[in-house]
């Protein structure tokens, strides 16, 4: 066989614990209290020159005090393409593929662990001066008990010395179940500039982020327009000797006007953002006393001002990977 069509066993495995105790005082976020753990093991074989691999695996998915396997398992099937600058993923894979740093009005806590795939592709360009990426979600294909949902999010980020900016954006389209009348749609933009002054500063971590969150929202049946919700997004990280503080500000609208009727199974992001009072405060102490290729273990103070009554979260993560490339490299 020639070097061209030259093949390996690929093998990648994460396993990620979370535990997420929030204990809030606000009407916009109720209080409780989501400890699991997650595997997702995957083999392969990666063949031709250099950029192909079909990936087969699961994702096990155990949320402590429920019922074993209370959450299904879910197979993972994917084909991608990896070489130096382009990334294509095909069919069912995990959500730790995405690079974009979406803010928590996009994609919450519960979200990003729970909601451990993507049905769909993700397109991604990486350069030395930033990244974009594309992604189709099918979340919910239509049956008499399941809505029709799927979701188009995109990120992009282009750096030039200190100063970077890029874009948000996500299309989600939630519709009713077979026999059904009425779909919603919501869309959610957020353009970007910052300052990133990792290497100029005494700080391993100093930037300041603002942009703008619109969104643009159509509930058919109910409604039959778009409202337009929006408001400036003030985001500052600091850190050091890994300790850090990440800042976020938020004066706007109520950015879920139907959170009432549809709940998170229309918004996808933290539900303090559809606050009545004009203004959202997050303040997030954190330690990563473990920051290693194959380990990194983080714990969080999340303090939550939904501009009446502050709230308090407790966040601890822990995560291991491991792969066939991690262990060629030690050879």
């Amino acid at each position: 066989m020639s070097k061209g069509y030259s093949q390996r066993i690929v093998w990648d495995i994460y396993f990620d614990t979370q535990f997420d105790n929030r204990e809030y005082n606000s009407e916009f976020s109720q209080s409780q209290t989501l400890f699991g753990a997650k595997l997702t093991p995957e083999i392969g074989l990666h063949w031709g020159e250099g950029y192909s691999n079909l990936l087969i695996g699961t994702t096990m998915i155990e949320g402590f005090g429920a019922e074993t396997f209370e959450k299904k398992p879910e197979m993972l099937l994917y084909y991608r393409y990896d070489s130096p600058n382009y990334l294509i993923f095909a069919g069912r894979f995990s959500r730790k593929s995405v690079v974009g740093k979406y803010s928590k009005a996009f994609f919450n806590d519960s979200v990003r662990f729970f909601d451990a795939n993507i049905d769909g592709i993700l397109l991604q360009y990486k350069g030395n001066n930033g990244y974009a990426e594309v992604a189709f979600d099918w979340n919910s294909r239509q049956s008499e008990t399941r809505r029709e949902k799927f979701m188009l999010f995109s990120s992009a980020l282009h750096t030039k010395g200190v100063v970077y900016g890029g874009y948000h954006f996500s299309m989600y389209h939630y519709a009713m179940i077979t026999g059904g009348n009425g779909v919603v749609d919501n869309v959610w933009v957020m353009p970007f500039a910052g300052v990133d002054l990792d290497e100029k500063a005494f700080f391993d971590e100093f930037s300041l982020e603002i942009g703008w969150l619109q969104a643009f929202q159509n509930d058919r049946s109910h409604v039959g327009k778009y409202v337009k919700p929006g408001g400036v997004h003030i985001e500052t990280q600091i850190e050091k000797y890994k300790f850090g503080v990440i800042n976020t500000l938020f004066y706007g609208d109520c950015m879920m006007p139907y959170y009432g009727r549809y709940g998170d199974g229309l918004y996808r992001g933290d539900s303090f953002y559809r606050t009545t009072y004009g203004k959202y405060h997050c303040l997030e102490i954190y330690w990563k006393p473990l920051r290693r290729k194959d380990m990194d273990l983080k714990v969080s103070s999340v303090h939550h001002y939904d501009g009446r009554v502050w709230s308090w979260q407790q966040l601890a993560s822990f995560t291991v990977h491991l792969s066939d490339a991690l262990f060629a490299k030690n050879k």
